[in-house]
């Protein structure tokens, strides 16, 4: 009987092609989608090329099985149908922003990546694009249009107040992700969130006419 993979020390296939994702990314976000070699990151694998296209096929396979990963938890959208339903905006655009923030902040690497071949291979981010980011703008804007209609907020562009709150919140990612500047927002991720949020509805929501506190004459 052979020896299994635990025994002789050698990685089983599904921990092969992990390993083999995970170096994968880490080239991608160091070097862009053009600048690494499918050489490269078999040999930060400590395997050969050859061996690696037992695997996948191609650098573009590799990077559509990334998407297809990262694709695979479940849209934002998703999360907050509840608080939709029950036209909690704060639980609407907080979670939004909380769980923008908790994934790039958890995979830096990942966001790196989308930089990458933004600039550098248009269709290769556009599926990514379409499907997760432009997405969640199309349900922010179906969301504040509701609002909007039903009176809860004030008339404005919705797809333009929709790029605002989301704007905030790319904001900050890039300049923790990408440019690296942490120092720049010392705050928690509780802290800016609710600042986020707080600002974002306050543009949004009609004024109180009569706000506690003010005489009446």
């Amino acid at each position: 009987m052979p020896a299994s993979p635990a025994r002789t020390g050698r990685l089983s296939a599904p921990e092969r092609r992990t390993q083999i994702l995970r170096a994968a990314m880490r080239c991608f976000a160091s070097n862009g989608y053009r600048g690494t070699t499918t050489r490269e990151i078999a040999a930060s694998c400590g395997i050969t090329e050859a061996a690696l296209y037992r695997y996948f096929t191609s650098k573009r396979a590799l990077y559509d099985a990334l998407i297809d990963e990262k694709s695979a938890v479940p849209p934002i959208p998703q999360l907050v149908s509840e608080a939709v339903a029950q036209r909690d905006d704060h639980a609407v655009f907080g979670t939004v922003a909380r769980v923008l923030i908790e994934r790039a902040l958890g995979d830096p690497d990942f966001i790196r990546l989308l930089f990458f071949t933004a600039l550098e291979e248009h269709q290769l981010s556009d599926r990514f694009y379409r499907s997760r980011v432009g997405g969640l703008s199309g349900f922010l804007i179906e969301y504040l249009e509701a609002r909007i209609a039903e009176g809860a907020f004030v008339e404005r562009d919705a797809a333009l107040a929709a790029r605002a709150f989301l704007g905030g919140v790319s904001d900050y990612i890039n300049v923790r992700v990408i440019f690296a500047h942490g120092e720049i927002y010392p705050q928690t991720t509780d802290s800016v969130v609710e600042s986020f949020v707080g600002l974002f509805l306050a543009g949004m929501r009609h004024a109180d006419p009569d706000p506690p506190g003010r005489s009446r004459t």
